[in-house]
């Protein structure tokens, strides 16, 4: 399996959704020190974890959210 496909399964590899072959497949190439893949595999790392931080709520200016109220009981 070349380097391109796996780049694809990195972020399902670290969220622990592959199927056993390509569970396989990424483990055993990474075992063999492929340097672009083990960049991507942190690039990938890194994008999971940002995307599982929680969102923080956003705040609005109390003079926009009564515009905005104001708005949607027009609609």
């Amino acid at each position: 399996m070349g380097c391109q496909y796996l780049e694809d399964l990195f972020e399902l590899y670290l969220l622990g959704t592959l199927c056993r072959e390509d569970l396989a497949a990424v483990d055993e190439h990474l075992a063999r020190g492929c340097p672009n893949c083990l960049e991507q595999l942190r690039e990938a790392a890194l994008t999971v974890y940002v995307l599982a931080q929680p969102a923080r709520a956003a705040r609005l200016d109390p003079k926009h959210k009564s515009q905005l109220l104001r708005r949607l009981r027009k609609q």
